[in-house]
């Protein structure tokens, strides 16, 4: 019996000792190979893209309009130029005399990367045709070239309400990406 407990307590204080020099040696790898990226640089992009709207099915909370878009987009940090997909809701009833304007985008490089952002947007509810929404955008993710971005910045749109083909987007901000061990 004691011949035993005296192999239980060396196979239990050998796999202790395995398991803290895989943990101990791989986190003193990690540290050592790894290095940190470089911080969020200047993020610039111009979206040109026609859009169909709908009305929204919320016709109270809501009041508004269901958008879906597709076209072109450039910017600094995309190579080539890219498609833009979107879709949002443009709503009158949220906040009282203004658009409250929450869409989703994806943007795809022409080498098939995606990036994903998400904006909140606002404009004054007037009789004039022209609508200038401005607000803030904020990077979700992306994959490709794109893998683990982040980033956020401010977002102006040009949308004339009878001419739908030709909306634009001018975003100005930064991007990084997530620290990846």
């Amino acid at each position: 019996m004691a011949t035993l407990t005296l192999r239980r307590s060396a196979r239990i204080a050998g796999a202790l000792a395995g398991a803290a020099l895989i943990v101990g040696g791989t986190t003193g790898v990690s540290n050592a190979a790894v290095t940190p990226p470089p911080g969020p640089s200047p993020f610039d992009a111009v979206g040109k893209y026609g859009v169909v709207t709908s009305t929204h099915p919320d016709t109270v909370g809501c009041n508004g309009y269901k958008v879906v878009g597709s076209g072109t987009v450039t910017g600094n940090r995309i190579t080539g130029t890219g498609t833009w997909s979107q879709t949002e809701d443009a709503c009158t009833a949220k906040v009282p005399g203004q658009w409250d304007i929450n869409g989703k985008v994806t943007v795809t490089q022409t080498d098939g990367s995606h990036l994903y952002f998400t904006y909140h947007l606002s404009a004054p509810l007037t009789s004039d045709t022209m609508v200038y929404p401005s607000g803030t955008f904020t990077i979700t993710g992306g994959d490709g070239a794109f893998d683990e971005a982040v980033g956020s910045g401010k977002m102006n749109a040009t949308v004339n309400l009878l001419d739908k083909d030709h909306v634009t987007a001018n975003l100005s901000g930064s991007m990084g990406f997530r620290w990846q061990i």
